[in-house]
């Protein structure tokens, strides 16, 4: 029982509001305090942001300008010469063949030798200018073969021109140990000093020469 008059009372109460609510001024809008706390806190905070922004800006229309530095430049670092590198060269030993050693001459011995035995006049003898000398040499043949007149001549090599004949024909036929006398006639000129000549004997059809035989004499004027 005591339920059902409760809900007939709030039915009846609820009731009575409409009725007023139809005829009646609208009710006045209940304001939740929780949100009016929280839009004046909001406003607040609007309000001191406005006020730092405008402070921040005044403060740098009345600030001074700071001169700018300028930086100081830094050291250059200087790069390092590249260093080439030196090629190392690397001797190697190369083996040298030995050359086999000069053949050695075999000296054969000629059978043409001779051996000077006189001579006159002795070399460095003084004459007159002008003058005719007779220059005679004796020599020995001490080779192992005859040298044959035919074959054989006494020539003129060198020196000084003033011989009357350049080319005398072996006097004879000379074996092995014999001597034979070589002669020559030299003309001195109209000129002072030391004159020579140089002399052999020439196997004419062998292409060779032996036994040199040379004179000097001295001219001068009286």
């Amino acid at each position: 029982m005591q339920k059902r008059s409760i809900i007939r009372a709030v039915i009846g109460a609820a009731v009575i509001a409409l009725g007023l609510a139809a005829c009646g001024e609208p009710p006045t809008p209940t304001v939740d305090p929780l949100v009016f706390t929280q839009t004046a806190a909001a406003e607040q905070a609007t309000a001191a942001a406005a006020e730092v922004i405008r402070l921040t800006a005044e403060a740098k229309l009345n600030q001074q300008p700071t001169p700018t530095e300028t930086p100081s430049p830094q050291p250059t670092r200087t790069p390092r010469p590249t260093e080439t590198p030196t090629q190392r060269v690397v001797l190697t030993s190369t083996r040298t063949a030995t050359p086999p050693p000069p053949p050695t001459a075999t000296y054969t011995f000629s059978p043409y030798q001779c051996r000077l035995i006189e001579q006159t006049p002795k070399d460095g003898t003084t004459v007159d200018i002008e003058a005719t000398v007779n220059v005679r040499w004796t020599v020995r043949n001490i080779g192992s073969t005859t040298w044959d007149s035919k074959a054989i001549d006494f020539l003129q090599m060198g020196g000084d021109k003033v011989a009357e004949e350049s080319r005398i024909d072996l006097p004879k036929d000379v074996p092995p140990g014999e001597d034979v006398e070589l002669r020559v006639v030299l003309k001195t000129t109209d000129r002072t000093g030391l004159y020579r000549t140089d002399w052999r004997l020439v196997f004419v059809e062998g292409g060779f020469t032996f036994c040199p035989l040379y004179v000097d004499i001295w001219a001068k004027d009286q």
